[in-house]
C-alpha cells in the first residue's frame, strides 16, 4: 500500500507551468526543472522552504562608505568560498548564518584557510529555532553564534540532510573528543537601503532571506524576479555580491542546494526594488571575538 501511495504522489513541477513561464516576454531568467527537483513530489520540494520568516526586532545599522559599481566575493576571495548542500532538512537558516560566519573569518584572515563550521551543531542545539522545520526569526541563529558558538564540521559533521531529523544536541565531537566552540562578536541588520547593503557587502557576506513563490523552483539561471504562483514559504540564503547585466541590476546570492543547482550553486536576484522581500533584513556577522 505504501508503494502505491508513493507512486501517486503529485510532482511539484508542471510542464504546463514551465511552458507558461517560457512564454513570458522579456523574462530575465531561464525557467526549467532543476535536476535536483526532477520527479520530486510537492512534499519533497517544500522541505527546502521554511514557513514565512518573521520581521527583525533588532535596530538597523545604516552602513556608510564607498562601494564600487559591482563587487563579488566569489571573484575577490574564491579560496574562501564553499558551496554547501542542506539536502532534505529545512536548515537553510543554519547554512545562511554559519556560512557567512566562516566566510568572514576567511575574508579577514582570522582563519588562514577556509574552515567548515558545523551547521549540524546549530541545527541540533539552537533552541531559538526549530531544527529541520526551519526558523521564524533569522536573528535567533545570529544570537546563537554570539552567545554559544559552533565547533568545526570536522568535529560535528552534517547528518540531518540525509535523515530530515534535527537530532540531539551533542556534548562531544563525533569522535568523542571535547567540543571547541567558535563565537562571533556580534551582528548588525544592515538592510536600510540598497547603498547600505552594497557597503556592507564589501566588508563580508550577509545572511538574508526572501519570500519563495512557486516559480522560484523553476529557476535555472539568470536574474530572478517573481512572475507566477503563490507563496510557498521562505528561504534563507547568503548574499555575496552585486552587479548589473544589460541594464538590469542584481544581487549575487549563494544558495545551500549544492553546486549543481542554479548558476554553480548561486542565483542572481533583481536589485534595488526589495524583490521578494530580499532587502528587508540582512545580517552582517562580526565573525570573531
Amino acid at each position: 500500500m505504501f508503494v502505491v501511495v508513493s507512486s501517486l504522489a503529485k510532482d511539484f513541477h508542471s510542464h504546463a507551468v514551465l511552458d507558461m513561464l517560457k512564454n513570458i516576454p522579456d523574462l530575465t531568467w531561464t525557467p526549467g526543472i532543476p535536476e535536483k527537483f526532477l520527479g520530486k513530489s510537492e512534499e519533497h520540494v517544500r522541505r527546502f522552504f521554511m514557513p514565512k520568516i518573521g520581521s527583525s526586532v533588532n535596530d538597523k545599522t545604516h552602513m556608510v562608505g564607498a562601494a564600487p559599481d559591482s563587487f563579488s566575493w566569489v571573484e575577490e576571495k574564491p579560496e574562501c568560498i564553499v558551496i554547501r548542500d542542506q539536502d532534505q532538512c529545512g536548515s537553510c537558516w543554519a547554512f545562511s548564518s554559519v556560512g557567512p560566519f566562516a566566510d568572514n573569518r576567511c575574508f579577514s584572515g582570522k582563519d588562514a584557510t577556509r574552515q567548515l563550521y558545523s551547521e549540524q551543531y546549530m541545527v541540533s542545539c539552537d533552541k531559538g529555532s526549530d531544527g529541520c522545520a526551519g526558523a521564524y526569526f533569522l536573528q535567533a541563529p545570529q544570537h546563537f553564534l554570539k552567545k554559544t558558538g559552533v565547533p568545526t564540521d570536522k568535529c560535528v559533521s552534517y547528518k540531518s540532510g540525509k535523515t530530515n531529523i534535527t537530532g540531539k544536541c551533542p556534548t562531544t565531537c563525533d569522535d568523542q573528543t571535547p567540543l571547541v566552540l567558535f563565537k562571533s562578536a556580534g551582528f548588525a541588520d544592515v538592510c536600510t537601503s540598497e547603498e547600505s547593503i552594497k557597503v556592507a557587502l564589501t566588508q563580508g557576506s550577509l545572511q538574508t532571506s526572501f519570500t519563495v513563490y512557486t516559480d522560484f523552483a523553476y529557476y535555472t539561471k539568470g536574474i530572478y524576479q517573481h512572475k507566477f504562483g503563490p507563496q510557498e514559504g521562505g528561504h534563507a540564503v547568503t548574499m555575496v555580491g552585486y552587479g548589473e547585466e544589460k541594464g538590469v541590476k542584481y544581487w549575487i546570492i549563494r544558495n545551500s542546494w549544492g553546486p549543481s543547482w542554479g548558476e554553480a550553486g548561486y542565483f542572481r536576484m533583481l536589485r534595488g526594488v526589495n524583490e521578494c522581500n530580499i532587502e528587508h533584513q540582512c545580517f552582517l556577522t562580526n565573525a570573531f571575538e
